[in-house]
This record gives structure tokens, C-alpha cells and sequence, in this order.
């Protein structure tokens, strides 16, 4: 399977608009710009295909918005390839979005407190994980790392008021509360091992066991 490089395409249109506007400066940071927006739309387009299919749309709106809010805030557990990511975050979310789909008519007649255990499980995942930069962009200093932590730890208190406000009869309460749990459980170390066995999984093979990166 040849690996989708999102980051060549993307320095080729960073490349191109650079040449067109006569930027050279600034092809790198255009570059840049154009392989986040080409990856996303990729992400996006796949995901929503698969979850329309399936029918749950709702469920992976709502599972999206919040771990990629939360993400942004408390980093996580990451692939090594652009479409290992791309398949693993695919799967992730239908597989999520469509259980909570089944399952809904029998959660939404639990007592409110199992609600609250869910998203007090998260916030304590959270205060003891959050927040995590990748390997290759570190913090540059304390003060930046602590400022993530609170902006991670109110908006998951925010999110977990909302969703425990909404009762256990809404559908998206549910769907938000294992939004954070499941974001959560990117953070912990046996969620980092999970989505390295998914990278492991997904990496293709050379003749001889060798793995082609």
C-alpha cells in the first residue's frame, strides 16, 4: 500500500502559490498551511462519507467537535504516517459514533450519576495526563505547558457541565461525555500503546518482515 504524503502535496501547492504571488519567502509557511487544510479536507470528506453510510452523522459531528477541540488543548497519542492517522481516527469515530448509536436506547435509562462518573473519569484523566506536545514541538517553557493544562481542564469541565446538564436522555450528552473519555484515554500511557499497535498494524510490510516507513 503506497503511503499517502499529504506533505509532499502540500509543498508542492505551498510551492506553486509562492511562485504565483512571487512569495518565496514565505513557500514554507504556505506549504505548511496547504498541507494542514489538504489533510483535513481528506480527513473530513472520508469520515463523513463512511458516517453517512452508516448513519450517524450526528454521532461523529458531535465526537469531532469535541476531541478536536480538546486535542488542540491537550495533544495525545499520534501515528507515524499521515494515513495511518487518517485510518485509525476514521475507524475510531464510526466505531465509536455507531455504539453509541446502538446502545443509546438502553444508556439513556441509567441514573444520571453514571453520567457523571463518565465525565468525572475524564476531568481526572485529564488533570493527571494534560496536557501532552509532540515529540517534535515541545513547550518551549513552563509557563506555556501550564497555560494548556488550565485551558484543557476548564473547557473539559465546560463541555462535561453541558453534557451532564443535557440529562441522560439526549443522545449528544452521551456522545460528548465518550468524546472526552475517549480523548482522555489518548492521553494515558495503555492509550498510547493502543494507538501504536494500530501504527504497527497499518505500517506496510517489505519482503523479509521488513516495515517501509
Amino acid at each position: 500500500m503506497s503511503e499517502i504524503s499529504i506533505h509532499k502535496s502540500g509543498q508542492a501547492v505551498g510551492s506553486y502559490v509562492a511562485k504565483k504571488v512571487s512569495r518565496f519567502e514565505q513557500a514554507e509557511y504556505l506549504a505548511f498551511g496547504a498541507e494542514i487544510l489538504l489533510g483535513s479536507i481528506l480527513k473530513l470528506s472520508v469520515l463523513f462519507f463512511i458516517a453517512a453510510m452508516m448513519d450517524i452523522v450526528l454521532e461523529v459531528t458531535v465526537l469531532l467537535i469535541v476531541t478536536g477541540l480538546i486535542r488542540t488543548l491537550s495533544g495525545g497519542a499520534h501515528c507515524s504516517a499521515y494515513y495511518r492517522c487518517l485510518v485509525t481516527s476514521v475507524l475510531m469515530l464510526t466505531a465509536l459514533g455507531y455504539t453509541i448509536k446502538t446502545i443509546h436506547p438502553i444508556i439513556r435509562l441509567l441514573p444520571i450519576s453514571f453520567l457523571i462518573g463518565i465525565t468525572a473519569l475524564s476531568i481526572y484523566l485529564y488533570w493527571c495526563y494534560a496536557p501532552q506536545a509532540p515529540l517534535n514541538k515541545p513547550f518551549k517553557n513552563r509557563t506555556k505547558e501550564l497555560a494548556f493544562r488550565w485551558y484543557t481542564l476548564f473547557t473539559v469541565l465546560a463541555l462535561s457541565i453541558i453534557s451532564i446538564s443535557l440529562g441522560t436522555s439526549s443522545l449528544i450528552a452521551w456522545t460528548m461525555a465518550f468524546a472526552l473519555l475517549w480523548q482522555a484515554f489518548t492521553l494515558t500511557p495503555v492509550g498510547h500503546s493502543f494507538i501504536r499497535l494500530w501504527d504497527i498494524l497499518l505500517t506496510p510490510k517489505k519482503k523479509g518482515g521488513e516495515a517501509e516507513c
